[in-house]
């Protein structure tokens, strides 16, 4: 590829605006394509400590800090009447001990009115692609050229598709996508009146169908529920009829709720894991969700589209000959470590691991490991658990042929509950 001097950015969500500042500050002639689309409420609304410090270095993050709701840890009920909390401040590691839970429109409008501080040009239009003729080349069309004043005087050196689940490029280029097993639906809204959350932890409920999200936000808190759509198919023909029936049916959902409000219509979310298997071509480039998003259990979503903007704009480094491979493959393998972290949650590992350690931890050996293993599962909820090589063999060790073992034990007394999320 020639050297890069311009940029179109297809897409202003929080990914294409981090991206759009960041190239603007090293001095790249970039503009972002965008459209006023953006439903009620957005998914995503758990920040995880991992982000902080990329909130500090746009300079945004007491902007968040003031609409937002302070996130001290995460909170995992087994059951109703069973929790495991931890606090950040177990992790230790270099993260801060804290996040935030953010309204998305928000925190949305802060990254895009950060990108035009910074004097990023942005067109309030479709920016619509096409084919050059020439491989897997692309270009804009003259349609949008000539809306644009021909602002790049040709066509953009770079393209960058950051148009989240729209995957504008993919789509036109027909890439392979590589899909979750799972076929869950989510189904969230935004409740007042409900039980109140203190600290103010995500909490995330084992259901008996599915599991929930309880999220506190400023006057509100987001109630979601990911379930398999068979469960669904007897609870209502709308999605406001399924979800509502849903808290009213399931007994955990109903003590927290009894006496809430819905202040939102509901929005459903039906596609969870889906990876592009090309990440670049001749002079495109994916990032955030355009690339890949996963399951929302761990609250990576947000993380990960930020993540892929500072990552693309270390790899565009001066616009010389960028490494398109090396960036293809460092996205890659984060989406792999972070869904190894999501299939813990739904094949019950971290469940069990909670239930079967219990009678464990009188013993001398339980007390040893309890605080090194509360660290390192607390780093799965702050993001650097998938950073940090030891934490991750650790992580894989007590999922897996140390949990063997404890339910080997164990069964010589009881029978192991199945704690699958089905």
């Amino acid at each position: 590829m020639k050297t890069i001097r311009t940029v179109a950015i297809v897409g202003g969500g929080p990914s294409g605006c981090a991206l759009a500042t960041l190239l603007k500050r090293k001095g790249f002639n970039v503009a972002v394509f965008y459209l006023e689309k953006r439903p009620e409420i957005i998914v995503g609304e758990s920040l995880v400590p991992a982000i902080i410090p990329m909130l500090r270095e746009l300079g945004v993050e007491d902007e968040v800090k003031s609409y937002s709701t302070f996130k001290p840890g995460a909170s995992v009920w087994v059951n109703k009447d069973e929790e495991a909390t931890s606090p950040f401040a177990m992790g230790g590691g270099s993260l801060p001990p804290y996040a935030y839970n953010v309204p998305r429109r928000d925190f949305d409008k802060t990254i895009f009115d950060l990108a035009v501080r910074e004097g990023v040009t942005m067109f309030h239009q479709a920016a619509k692609l096409e084919r050059t003729g020439k491989g897997d080349e692309l270009k804009l069309s003259d349609d949008t050229r000539a809306a644009i004043g021909d602002f790049f005087q040709g066509q953009p050196d770079l393209i960058v598709d950051a148009s989240g689940r729209a995957r504008h490029i993919s789509r036109l280029l027909n890439i392979p996508t590589k899909t979750g097993k799972r076929k869950d639906i989510a189904l969230f809204s935004h409740m007042s009146g409900t039980e109140p959350i203190a600290p103010f932890n995500i909490h995330l409920h084992r259901l008996e169908k599915g599991w929930s999200w309880r999220i506190p936000l400023p006057g509100r808190t987001s109630i979601g529920v990911v379930i398999n759509a068979d469960h669904l198919k007897d609870l209502g023909s709308t999605r406001e009829e399924r979800y509502d029936n849903y808290l009213k049916s399931e007994p955990t959902l109903r003590k927290f709720t009894a006496m809430g409000k819905r202040e939102t219509g509901v929005v459903q979310y039906d596609n969870y894991q889906l990876i592009s298997q090309r990440m670049y071509g001749r002079n495109w480039v994916l990032t955030g969700d355009a690339g890949g998003f996963l399951d929302p259990i761990f609250s990576s979503g947000l993380f990960l589209a930020i993540k892929g903007a500072f990552r693309l704009a270390r790899f565009l480094g001066d616009g010389n000959a960028p490494n398109w491979k090396r960036y293809q493959k460092e996205q890659m393998r984060e989406l792999f470590v972070w869904q190894r972290l999501v299939d813990t949650w739904y094949s019950g590992s971290l469940f069990t691991l909670f239930k079967v350690g219990q009678d464990r931890l009188d013993s001398a050996l339980g007390r040893f490991l309890a605080p090194h293993m509360q660290k390192h599962l607390t780093r799965i909820f702050s993001g650097e658990a998938v950073y940090r090589w030891y934490s991750r063999g650790f992580l894989r060790f007590v999922t897996g042929p140390m949990l063997d073992l404890m339910r080997l034990g164990r069964l010589n007394r009881h029978r192991t509950e199945d704690l699958a999320v089905k």
